[in-house]
């Protein structure tokens, strides 16, 4: 199933097209990453702090392929977190 455009942006990195979307959940900040040509593909959710740069939008992807994301698949969305350190992956 293909995920409708609105309310994505996208994002060029390391000749990867990415779509992103910021969402608040409880008060908590997320990002949802997609691959652009991937249909159906695997989620990246990365819980964010209250500010955010396009900066660690990149670097949960980064994260995120170095762990075993692979959004090409299907499958269960891999979550993580942004600390002081970086990120790490979620409970």
């Amino acid at each position: 199933m293909s995920l409708s455009n609105k309310g994505y942006k996208t994002l060029n990195h390391r000749d990867v097209q990415y779509r992103w979307m910021m969402k608040n959940r409880s008060g908590v900040n997320e990002v949802s990453i997609y691959t652009n040509a991937a249909i159906g593909g695997r989620e990246l959710i990365a819980e964010l702090p209250r500010v955010v740069t396009l900066t660690m939008v990149m670097d949960a992807a980064d994260f995120g392929n170095a762990n075993g994301w692979n959004p090409n698949e299907e499958g269960e969305p891999l979550r993580c977190k942004h600390t002081r350190r970086g990120f790490v992956l979620a409970d």
